[in-house]
């Protein structure tokens, strides 16, 4: 994946993506393929999108971001 200099943009991501915190300050973006029957996760950490394996994922060690911002956030803290 290409490096990013600026934040992404809610409006950069497909309709219907979910954005998740990963163990306190890994952002995740959950993205449906243009299927539209699968999805995607990558990672934010740094501000360099990632594609992220989801078997790494456990109930209880990720959850739904309150907001866009505050995924924002916590990939603005990565990047420092």
């Amino acid at each position: 994946m290409l490096k990013r200099t600026e934040l992404p943009k809610e409006t950069d991501f497909p309709i219907g993506t979910k954005f998740y915190i990963f163990e306190w300050d890994v952002p995740l973006s959950k993205e449906p393929n243009k299927d539209g029957k699968t999805v995607s996760y990558f990672n934010w950490y740094g501000g360099n999108k990632k594609p992220y394996p989801i078997e790494r994922l456990k109930i209880d060690n990720n959850w739904p971001a309150d907001s866009f911002e505050q995924w924002l956030h916590i990939i603005e803290e990565s990047m420092q």
